[in-house]
């Protein structure tokens, strides 16, 4: 749908309507299986398949995958004649049954797993979404606000209506996220609605989503995902108007809202012209802001066109150029990791060595921390690999304390390994404190500082899990 879409907005006429289908049913998977993720499976740690090698050893990558097979068929699926008669229920004598529509999309939602993703389960309870008129979207989203009471379900099912309304009407569709905003329980959470509708005005009318972002940050009433909201906002900015965005870009303070903005303004600039005309304007521009711009729009180019991106780095003068490489390999890392780590590697000064390490360790071991440790094994032995393998131990953590803690202990030097052994302990006595308890005890520190860690952890404040992701790219 163009609200999740809004760059295809201009090729949507030329679309085939199977290309077209295909896109949408991808939009409802993904908002389908976020709304699944959080309900029901929430961050989980690898499982462990190998025990701990000595600390003299160089440890294999292990960090073992969740499978999840998908439910056995709903009821619905397995009973086609009962499938027939609820979809019969959805119509009555004047169109579509709203309130029953509703009613059959929150009881799939409730039974989880199985209902949602049983063969065509999904598809038969979200389809008929795609199909509402403007007036049955309207009445749709009030039968939802009147009768749904759990949130997660509600802003589910919400965000999906909004969306369908911002197709034809954006301006609307962003009023009702500020209505539904507003007459909550908690204004100050607004659950990712504003994604529905703001791409989409974005896309048709720029100036208008510019001005309600404007009103709404000076009157300190932006919501929660503000930052990235400007990164679609200033999409539609540039393509609308390439200069107009870049001066309004240099009226923005917050670094997370620069950072976004930097990134859509890179989106929005295709070819290596564009590019060079956003390089020079933000050259003149006083203090960092230049500085962050330029490299956040490099981390957007090298991940969508890396050769073209090294290629205009080589038209720099070298130090601008240098100053810029971690950029581009932080975007690289995104699109081809093995390639990013070599691109940031290679000829690396060596006052960026240990740092580069980091990069690469940060955002490999999130992705795919086997790779990431084999390629971290294969580099030869140094100060700086050594601080590496300190890092990448704490990255993966989260994911499997048990091979974490194996890393920490191969570190070479003693603070660094004791500090890392730590902090694996940390996150691990979170979640199993008795297997933290008892590794710890293994780990080969003395006596002394196992007693101070453990005594240390039980001090940390209370932990609310927030989820894994991206350590996120250098800062200025």
């Amino acid at each position: 749908m163009r609200a999740f879409f809004p760059t295809l907005t201009k090729i949507e006429t030329a679309m085939n309507p199977q290309l077209r289908v295909g896109i949408i049913l991808l939009w409802l998977v993904s908002v389908a299986g976020a709304y699944l993720a959080g309900s029901q499976f929430g961050p989980a740690p690898a499982i462990v398949t190998k025990s701990a090698p000595p600390p003299s050893a160089k440890p294999a990558s292990n960090f073992a995958q969740h499978n999840r097979t998908p439910g056995s068929l709903s009821a619905l699926e397995s009973n086609p004649a009962k499938s027939s008669g609820t979809e019969a229920s959805l119509l009555d004598g004047n169109g579509r049954n709203i309130p029953a529509l509703i009613d059959s999309l929150s009881k799939t939602l409730s039974q989880g797993r199985d209902g949602m993703f049983g063969g065509l389960g999904f598809f038969r309870a979200f389809g008929p979404l795609l199909e509402l008129s403007a007036e049955e979207t309207e009445a749709a989203l009030a039968e939802v606000d009147r009768t749904i009471e759990d949130r997660r379900q509600k802003r589910m099912i919400q965000s999906m209506l909004l969306g369908r309304m911002a197709e034809t009407d954006p301006k609307r569709a962003l009023a009702e996220v500020d209505k539904l905003i507003q007459a909550s329980d908690d204004p100050s959470r607004s659950d990712g609605l504003y994604f529905s509708v703001v791409g989409a005005l974005s896309s048709k009318d720029p100036e208008a989503a510019w001005k309600w972002y404007s009103t709404k940050r000076d009157s300190g009433t932006l919501p929660e995902e503000g930052a990235r909201l400007s990164g679609m906002i200033f999409t539609g900015l540039a393509k609308q108007n390439l200069d107009q965005a870049l001066s309004r870009f240099g009226a923005l303070t917050d670094l997370d809202e620069r950072n976004s903005a930097a990134a859509g303004i890179a989106t929005a600039a295709k070819d290596p012209a564009s590019w060079d005309r956003i390089l020079k304007a933000t050259a003149s521009w006083q203090g960092s802001s230049g500085k962050e711009a330029r490299a956040a729009m490099i981390r957007q180019w090298a991940g969508n066109d890396f050769q073209a991106t090294t290629a205009l780095l080589r038209s720099m003068p070298p130090a601008e150029s240098q100053a810029l490489t971690d950029s581009a390999g932080w975007g690289l890392m995104r699109s081809d990791p093995e390639k990013g780590a070599e691109f940031l590697m290679n000829g690396a000064p060596q006052e960026k060595v240990a740092e580069r390490y980091n990069t690469i360790m940060n955002a490999w071991g999130e992705r795919d921390p086997n790779a990431a440790g084999e390629w971290l094994n294969q580099q030869p032995s140094s100060p700086a690999q050594d601080g590496a393998r300190a890092n990448f131990a704490r990255t993966v953590a989260r994911r499997d304390p048990e091979s974490a803690l194996a890393w920490a202990k191969t570190v070479s030097d003693t603070g660094q390994r004791t500090n890392a052994i730590r902090d694996v302990y940390r996150q691990w006595s979170r979640r199993d404190p008795g297997a933290a308890d008892a590794a710890l005890g293994g780990s080969g520190l003395t006596a002394q500082q196992v007693e101070e860690i453990r005594k240390a952890g039980q001090e940390q404040p209370s932990f609310q899990d927030r989820g894994r992701g991206p350590f996120g790219p250098p800062r200025f």
